[in-house]
C-alpha cells in the first residue's frame, strides 16, 4: 500500500475515532442531566438512564475500562451494611459511568462527587441549625455523582486525567 494511502487510512481512523468521543460525550452529558433531573424530583434513578450510560462504553469500546464497574465496590458495601444511606441507583449509577470511565477515573468522579455532596450536606445542616429546623433529611446523591463523573470525563479525554 502506497504511503499516501496509509496516511489516508489513519486521518480517516482518527477522524471517525473523534466523532464516537464526541457522540459518546453528548450522550453521556444529557443522561447524566437526567438522572440529576429525576433524582431531585423522585429520589430515585430510572433503570433505563443507568442502562444507557452503560452501553455508552460500548460506543467507544475500551477493555481496560471494564475495570470501572469495580468502582462501585464502596457503594455496594455501604448499601448493604447501612441501609439508611446510599440507595441501589447511586451503586447502579457508579457502577455505570465506572464502565464509561475505567477505574481510575471512576474512582477520582466518586471522590469529586462525593465531596460536593459532602459540602453540599454540611452546608444545608448548618442553615438548618441556623433556622431552627429539626430533624433528618435525605439528599439525592445522583446530581453529585453525576457532576463528579462529567467533570472527570471532560478532565480524561480533555487530556487532563490519566
Amino acid at each position: 500500500m502506497p504511503v499516501n494511502q496509509v496516511v489516508l487510512l489513519t486521518e480517516i481512523g482518527s477522524e471517525a475515532g473523534q466523532l464516537c468521543w464526541q457522540i459518546q460525550a453528548a450522550l453521556f452529558f444529557f443522561l447524566l442531566s437526567a438522572v440529576t433531573v429525576c433524582d431531585i424530583r423522585t429520589r430515585e434513578i430510572p433503570d433505563c438512564l443507568q442502562f444507557g450510560i452503560a452501553a455508552l462504553s460500548l460506543l467507544c469500546f475500551s477493555p481496560e475500562n471494564l475495570a470501572g464497574i469495580l468502582g462501585a465496590v464502596p457503594y455496594l458495601m455501604t448499601a448493604l451494611l447501612f441501609h439508611d444511606g446510599i440507595g441501589g441507583g447511586d451503586v447502579k449509577l457508579v457502577a455505570s459511568t465506572g464502565l464509561v470511565l475505567g477505574l481510575p477515573a471512576s474512582l477520582g468522579a466518586s471522590l469529586l462527587g462525593l465531596s460536593g455532596f459532602i459540602i453540599y450536606g454540611i452546608i444545608r445542616s448548618i442553615l438548618k441549625h441556623f433556622t431552627g429546623r429539626r430533624g433528618r433529611s435525605a439528599y439525592p446523591a445522583g446530581p453529585f455523582l453525576s457532576a463528579g463523573a462529567a467533570a472527570v470525563y471532560f478532565m480524561k479525554y480533555g487530556g487532563i486525567f490519566i
